[in-house]
């Protein structure tokens, strides 16, 4: 039924200083009342929102589209459930769907049309025996454009990853993609054509922000965005490297409150009519095929909403 992931917000002590990590990450910013919102280049909705608490960066919502039927059937899971709909957190927001999920995270859903992203051409790559780019350098110059396309996934730590896909996938419409074994980790995709997961759920103590992740348009892209990021004094958390869960290039920061966020390249893509056949994948195998610095680091997994 939700047809594509719009938006996250989180609510953090000093919208100062997540102005300046956004906007270095390759965002676009608009100023509100009490809050700041990030969208990617040519993108026509806000795609990261931050509200300012004066507490520790706190997950405060996340925010999904559908059609008119997606969202009556939403609508009527809702009231067949007993769940409560609320108003919008604050001002500036969609309207809609406002609920909360067994964790008690706020979730909006609201209609609004899909906003694909228009077609970019391939690269000329050179492979063993193949040779499409001939008589010119292939190695980009150092001011190479390097800004996000879209906001494409994000991940929510939780103490009960079942509970957690069951609703999104009984309530809002959402389908299984992978696991990852002993109920560590679930990825789960739009209804439709989707890429292989919008929205994944990662096993800790208790509800949280994990990451957001950003498509890029090429390694060397998401390369020259982390040195970008790296002058600027924000912190490599992991990567680059291969995730084997959803297949995608990686490279992930620490931003200014201990969450996460990445850069993503060559993610899987599910079409509405693939029997898709959900795999569960031990932690190995699921997190990374290959990393730059070997295994994620003992804090990867730690929700520092709670720890």
């Amino acid at each position: 039924m939700v047809t594509s992931l719009q938006h996250f917000a989180l609510g953090i002590p000093d919208l100062k200083v997540g102005a300046e990590f956004y906007s270095t990450f390759g965002l676009n910013m608009s100023e509100g009342a009490d809050s700041l919102a990030f969208r990617c280049d040519n993108r026509d909705h806000d795609e990261v929102v931050l509200v300012e608490t004066g507490q520790d960066r706190k997950f405060n919502h996340i925010s999904f589209a559908t059609d008119t039927a997606g969202f009556d059937k939403i609508a009527a899971n809702l009231m067949q459930r007993g769940l409560d709909r609320l108003d919008p957190p604050f001002a500036g927001l969609p309207d809609g769907l406002w609920f909360h999920d067994p964790d008690g995270n706020l979730v909006n859903v609201h209609i609004a049309d899909p906003a694909p992203l228009a077609p970019e051409a391939a690269p000329l790559v050179n492979r063993p025996g193949v040779f499409t780019r001939i008589n010119q350098r292939g190695c980009p110059t150092p001011d190479l454009p390097s800004r996000p396309r879209r906001f494409g996934h994000m991940i929510l730590f939780t103490p009960d990853v079942t509970r957690q896909l069951r609703f999104y996938v009984d309530v809002v419409g959402m389908q299984l993609s992978d696991t990852i074994t002993g109920e560590f980790a679930a990825f789960l995709r739009n209804a439709g054509d989707s890429d292989h997961h919008v929205l994944g759920f990662l096993h800790s103590s208790a509800p949280g922000f994990h990451h957001a992740s950003f498509e890029m348009g090429s390694i060397d892209e998401a390369e020259i965005g982390a040195a970008r990021l790296f002058g600027k004094g924000f912190r490599h958390a992991w990567g680059p490297g291969r995730h084997g869960v959803g297949s995608n290039y990686f490279h992930y920061f620490r931003d200014p409150w201990n969450g996460l966020a990445e850069y993503f390249f060559d993610i899987d893509y599910i079409s509405d009519d693939c029997a898709w056949e959900p795999q569960d994948w031990s932690k190995k195998d699921g997190m990374f095929l290959w990393s730059a610095d070997g295994p994620p680091p003992p804090d990867f997994g730690q929700n520092y909403e709670v720890e």
